[in-house]
C-alpha cells in the first residue's frame, strides 16, 4: 500500500512571508529529489460567492473595508448578533464550501502518496474570515479548530510565521488597516500555542527565516524516511 505523503503548512497573518517560504520549502524539497506538490489554499467562495453578494447588498452597500475598517468589522459583528440563525448558517455553508476546495487540493493528494506543502489552511480561515466578524472567543476558535480537524487533515509539522503588525503592513499594499491585522495576530498566536506550531519570527531576515525552516524540515524528513 502507498505511503501516505507528508502533509507541511505556513500560516499567519497577512504580509508575513508564508507564501514566499511555501514556495522556498517546495523547491528545496524538490531539489533534494522529494516529489512535492506547492498549493496555495486560500478559501475561494464558490458555494458561498452569490450568498455574500445579496449579504453585502441587504446589509453592507454602504461599508467598507478599506475605507473604514472598524465601521466595516463592527456592522459585521452586530449582524451576525442580531441574525445568529444567518449566521450560523453562513458559517457552516462556508466550511462546507472549504472542505470540498481541501479534499481535491490536499486529501486527495496526500492519499495519493504526494507530499504537500499548503499556503494557507484552516487556520486561517477560521481566524481571518470568521473569528473577528462573528466575535469568537479564543475558547470558540480552539473548539471549532478541533472540530474542523476532526474532518480536515492535520499536519505533519505547521509553520507559525508570526511578526509585528507594523512591518507585516508595510509590506503589502492591499491590507485594509494595522487594525485588522492586529485583531487577528493575538489569535494566530493563541492558536499557535495551543496546537503546538512551530512559531517563528517572521521580522529576522529572509535568509534566518528560511534557514530555521529548513531545520525543522530536516528532522522530519530524517524521522520519516523519506
Amino acid at each position: 500500500m502507498k505511503k501516505r505523503g507528508i502533509f507541511i503548512c505556513f500560516t499567519g497573518i497577512d504580509g508575513a512571508g508564508k507564501t514566499t517560504l511555501a514556495m522556498s520549502l517546495t523547491e528545496y524539497l524538490r531539489d533534494r529529489g522529494i516529489k512535492t506538490i506547492y498549493v496555495y489554499n486560500r478559501y475561494v467562495p464558490i458555494i458561498l460567492k452569490p450568498i455574500i453578494s445579496i449579504g453585502d447588498f441587504l446589509f453592507l452597500h454602504d461599508k467598507n473595508i478599506f475605507k473604514d475598517y472598524h465601521d466595516y468589522s463592527d456592522s459585521k459583528k452586530d449582524i451576525s448578533k442580531k441574525y445568529p440563525f444567518l449566521a450560523k448558517c453562513y458559517q457552516n455553508i462556508l466550511l462546507a464550501d472549504y472542505f470540498f476546495q481541501i479534499f481535491f487540493k490536499i486529501r486527495l493528494p496526500l492519499l495519493l502518496g504526494k507530499n504537500v506543502v499548503c499556503d494557507r489552511y484552516i487556520y486561517d480561515t477560521i481566524i481571518t474570515d470568521l473569528s473577528i466578524d462573528f466575535n469568537y472567543s479564543r475558547e470558540d476558535v480552539r473548539k471549532l479548530l478541533c472540530c474542523m480537524l476532526s474532518f480536515f487533515p492535520t499536519p505533519h509539522i505547521t509553520f507559525l510565521i508570526d511578526l509585528p503588525e507594523n512591518i507585516a503592513f508595510s509590506r503589502k499594499n492591499d491590507i485594509p488597516s494595522i487594525d485588522y491585522l492586529r485583531d487577528r495576530r493575538y489569535m494566530y498566536l493563541y492558536m499557535g500555542k495551543e496546537q503546538r506550531m512551530k512559531i517563528i519570527d517572521g521580522s529576522l531576515s529572509l535568509e534566518d527565516v528560511k534557514y530555521m525552516v529548513k531545520k525543522n524540515i530536516d528532522d522530519v524528513i530524517r524521522w520519516e524516511k523519506w
